[in-house]
């Protein structure tokens, strides 16, 4: 009977141990899949920089080719046109939450 006892003394034991454990994984996994998505968040973040610093790079290589007379005005009315597209991503990405 002693024998018996234990066992099941070690058993409990370790059925203990094993629920510790349990719980420390979830709880790093929870942790990990947090990180992930902050890590997500931040990824299209700098992807949405990314598109707006290539539309400016588009701006000023069109106003860097503005030519002068008749031309500047179709050229001034484009670049018009996509600061204005520009504005409105700005305000898209200051109005966002997360």
């Amino acid at each position: 009977m002693e024998d018996l006892g234990d066992l099941v003394k070690g058993l409990d034991i370790k059925s203990r141990q094993l629920a510790l454990r349990h719980k420390k994984l979830k709880d790093d996994l929870d942790k990990l899949q947090k990180k992930h998505m902050e890590t997500e968040y931040t990824l299209t973040q700098h992807k949405l920089t990314i598109t707006e610093l290539e539309k400016q790079i588009q701006i000023l290589t069109i106003a860097k080719s503005i030519p002068t007379g008749k031309e500047s005005t179709i050229a001034k009315k484009k670049i018009n046109e996509l600061l204005r597209e520009l504005d409105t991503c700005i305000d898209l990405l200051n109005n966002k939450t997360i």
